[in-house]
């Protein structure tokens, strides 16, 4: 019996086999290991593949995109008149317009790189637009929209243009500035002020309250914007400063509160400053569409017109200026020009250019008139006559000093600036009359200097402005560029395309 149960026992531990089992058991664990991997190199080359078409449909939607800023940025090259991007024509395309839908440019071919794109456009205004653009390839699509402006960088596309300016100087006094202000102010130093208004000014207004009557008559109308609701005048300004503090301080503003109810826009469309605010008011002071931290803008695409420069093959803009004008250069014509008052009585021209009086405060300009051999320019008042009245449309070139103590102002109702003189100077302007009102374009390379209470209805071009305590005032008038008098430096628009990139 002993036997038997040990045979059993025997039995009960054999193991033959076990290892066949376990030789399974690791096969169809490979097995699963194997597939798992198989299943994740498909998902990955699958993830890589889906990566790859993401790519290729992000660059086929830049591709878009770069070929809609190209018929935008040639729309405004190749305008005639005023351009804009609200007119419904897109560079020969038919496009809109309407603010509130995005239409297709219809591309006759839009394939690339085995996908494709549609581009499409939303007005926003006559110089602002969204451009959106989808790129497609093998069921993948990528989508980028951009906001862009253009920016026409004609200094006389604003009230003030200011170039390099001096240590610690720039911009100051008691000023009311109606109208864009653009200064680069390349010669301060860190920490200076590129303006610094105090008392009562007003920077960068946006309307015409307080042009005297006077002024006002002889200009066109403002053109009209809807802003909260309400259809406004503006004269869409904007401040852009590159180096410099803005200071603001007392009652002075940049811009001012908006007003419901009333047909004027208070607030300044936009500021681009980056060095930030100064003054007691800093800014609390500045009242703008796009807040108060956006840094200049344009980058390093705007200079300060020179006329020290090279132009069109003449070692300088003066040079060219000289070979395409009537050339005042005898004592007596520089001395007729020194003194003009309203009693003045002359005439100077040949087929170039032409200035004239008739003794009865009346002037006639035309073409490009070039006073030379350090020549000034000066109008001064006849006892209690201080009007000259101009027509015609002529530029001046004073090689010497420009001194301008009368009312300077077009004939006529409404016509400004059909009518319209300019002014240059390598050296200095000056205002220095109380109560008198200006009409015109003025360069002046050195400095503007306005002491006194000046009415300026056009746009002033210089490095440094000094505009005393006494208020002078400056109303920008936009239909200036549609209308420059020949000659007149930097009067070319030279359009910048402005893009904020944005991946939808």
């Amino acid at each position: 019996m002993f036997r038997k149960t040990l045979k059993h026992f025997k039995f009960l531990n054999n193991e033959r086999g076990s290892i066949l089992i376990i030789s399974y058991f690791v096969i169809v664990l490979l097995l699963g290991i194997s597939e798992a991997f198989i299943l994740v190199t498909a998902n990955e080359a699958r993830l890589a593949e889906r990566e790859r078409l993401t790519t290729v449909a992000f660059h086929v939607a830049e591709a878009g995109i770069e070929r809609g800023l190209y018929d935008l940025r040639q729309d405004f090259v190749n305008a005639v008149g005023t351009p804009s991007w609200s007119d419904g024509n897109v560079n020969g395309y038919m496009i809109g317009p309407n603010s509130a839908s995005y239409y297709t440019i219809p591309y006759s071919s839009t394939a690339l790189n085995d996908g494709s794109y549609t581009v499409q456009l939303k007005n926003d205004g006559s110089q602002n637009i969204w451009l959106q653009a989808r790129g497609t390839i093998s069921g993948v699509t990528q989508t980028i929209t951009v906001y862009v402006k253009m920016v026409d960088l004609s200094p006389w596309r604003n009230v003030i243009f200011a170039g390099a300016g001096a240590s610690g100087q720039m911009v100051n006094g008691n000023v009311d500035i109606r109208g864009s202000v653009h200064i680069l102010g390349t010669g301060l130093a860190p920490g200076d002020f590129a303006i610094n208004m105090g008392g009562t000014a007003q920077l960068v207004g946006n309307n015409y309250t307080g042009i005297p009557a006077a002024l006002s008559a002889k200009a066109p109308a403002l053109p009209t914007t809807v802003f909260n609701g309400e259809t406004v005048e503006t004269l869409n300004a904007v401040l852009r400063v590159k180096h410099g503090v803005v200071g603001v301080s007392g009652s002075a503003s940049v811009g001012e509160a908006n007003v419901a109810g009333n047909s004027t826009k208070e607030t300044v469309d936009a500021v681009y400053v980056t060095d930030g605010y100064g003054g007691n008011q800093g800014t609390g002071g500045v009242f703008s569409d796009n807040g108060t931290t956006n840094a200049y803008d344009l980058g390093d695409a705007v200079s300060f017109p020179s006329l020290n420069t090279p132009y069109q093959g003449y070692a300088t803009y003066k040079d060219y200026l000289k070979a395409n004008a009537l050339v005042v250069s005898s004592a007596s014509e520089l001395n007729t020009l020194a003194n003009l008052t309203p009693n003045s009585n002359f005439s100077l021209s040949n087929a170039k250019g032409s200035i004239s009086m008739d003794g009865n405060g009346n002037m006639a300009v035309s073409g490009i008139v070039y006073v030379d051999n350090s020549g000034d320019l000066k109008m001064d008042k006849a006892g209690s006559n201080k009007t000259i009245n101009y027509t015609g449309k002529g530029s001046l070139l004073v090689t010497g000093n420009v001194g301008i103590n009368v009312n300077l102002v077009t004939s006529g109702n409404n016509s400004f600036p059909d009518k319209i003189m300019g002014i240059m100077t390598p050296n200095v302007i000056t205002f220095n009359e109380a109560s008198i009102n200006v009409m015109g374009l003025f360069f002046a390379e050195d400095k503007v200097v306005a002491q006194k209470q000046t009415n300026i209805m056009g746009s002033l071009v210089s490095n440094y402005f000094d505009m005393g305590t006494n208020v002078p005032a400056i109303f920008q008038v936009p239909a200036t560029l549609n209308n420059m008098p020949p000659g007149m430096i930097g009067s070319n628009s030279l359009w910048y395309l402005v893009v904020a990139w944005i991946k939808s």
